[in-house]
């Protein structure tokens, strides 16, 4: 038995989708995603590999309008794979002969909600599981059809984090094809509602950090938001600094004196790297641009809420 997907979404997770689909022998009708000016973060060139794969491609801005649900309705397929970054409409969910497949790299009912990734490796996870469920109005609430796991380590970045979440939606993209074989319309479980918690949007601010923290704390920030995301901010003066990469340095040298080092003071600067005392150790902070001038005879970095006050500083 051979199913027709179609495939909307705007990252690597969805060419990997789409190879597990392929490679169980499955047909990949149609790949739809955003115009270049609309996607989001991390995204992948989908109209190149849907070019390569000899697949349909189209381009929406919104997912629910009556060309985008015509376009769907033509294509006529059995299921749509979605990790589109906007909510879908009923119209939408009805279009396929059998249902929707949403997923979630959370356990689903826990961790439902915004930025999944980005909290994971803030709040120290070290297992989470990609779920797959039968998409409907809700959020992260349908049944679930599938969870597959993987691990978190704990010098993971973002980055990290994301590649195993593809190698996930690869391996369990295929076991679905082949429960599909067997069970076309399969019911799924019904989530425990009442067990589940939503995480918010994060902001800028949530990134922003701030030498009075822990270096723990600010090197998981720093991992959580860095390339091919915007970076973690460090504020100086009216400068918004973009940190990349940070780097836990010796202290054995300063003895009993890192107690007295105040949290922000300046130990050296080259072009693109500040050394500085975070709140319990010393850390090598690595800017994706260079260092300012006006830093460079600085003595400290004061906390952020100093420079945002001052400057009225907007984030990017």
């Amino acid at each position: 038995m051979k199913f027709k997907f179609v495939i909307l979404g705007t990252s690597p997770f969805d060419i990997y989708c789409a190879n597990a689909i392929l490679d169980s022998g499955h047909q990949v009708s149609a790949m739809i995603s955003m115009p270049k000016s609309s996607v989001p973060d991390n995204s992948a060139n989908i109209e190149q590999y849907a070019t390569q794969k000899n697949i349909s491609y189209y381009e929406f801005l919104d997912i629910n309008s009556p060309n985008s649900i015509e376009i769907l309705r033509q294509l006529e397929p059995d299921y749509i794979f979605t990790s589109w970054p906007k909510i879908i409409g009923k119209e939408v969910l009805d279009v396929p002969n059998n249902f929707c497949i949403g997923t979630h790299p959370t356990a689903l009912p826990f961790n439902r909600g915004r930025h999944p990734l980005h909290w994971i490796i803030d709040l120290d996870i070290p297992e989470t599981k990609l779920s797959f469920f039968k998409l409907d109005e809700g959020i992260d609430n349908g049944d679930m059809i599938l969870q597959y796991p993987f691990q978190i380590a704990d010098d993971d970045t973002i980055a990290d984090v994301n590649s195993k979440m593809n190698s996930a939606a690869y391996d369990g993209t295929k076991i679905l094809c082949q429960k599909f074989i067997s069970e076309p319309n399969c019911s799924g479980e019904k989530q425990k509602h009442e067990l589940a918690n939503y995480w918010r949007m994060r902001t800028p601010h949530d990134v922003t950090l701030d030498l009075r923290m822990p270096a723990d704390l600010i090197m998981k920030i720093v991992r959580s938001f860095t390339l091919p995301y915007p970076c973690a901010n460090l504020i100086f003066d009216k400068y918004v600094i973009k940190i990349k990469e940070v780097t836990l340095m010796k202290t054995e040298k300063y003895g009993e004196d890192l107690q007295r080092i105040e949290p922000g003071r300046i130990i050296s600067i080259d072009s693109s790297k500040i050394t500085t005392k975070a709140g319990d150790k010393i850390i090598e902070l690595l800017s994706i641009d260079p260092i300012p001038k006006e830093m460079t005879t600085a003595k400290y970095i004061h906390p952020p809420s100093m420079y945002i006050m001052q400057h009225d500083i907007k984030f990017d």
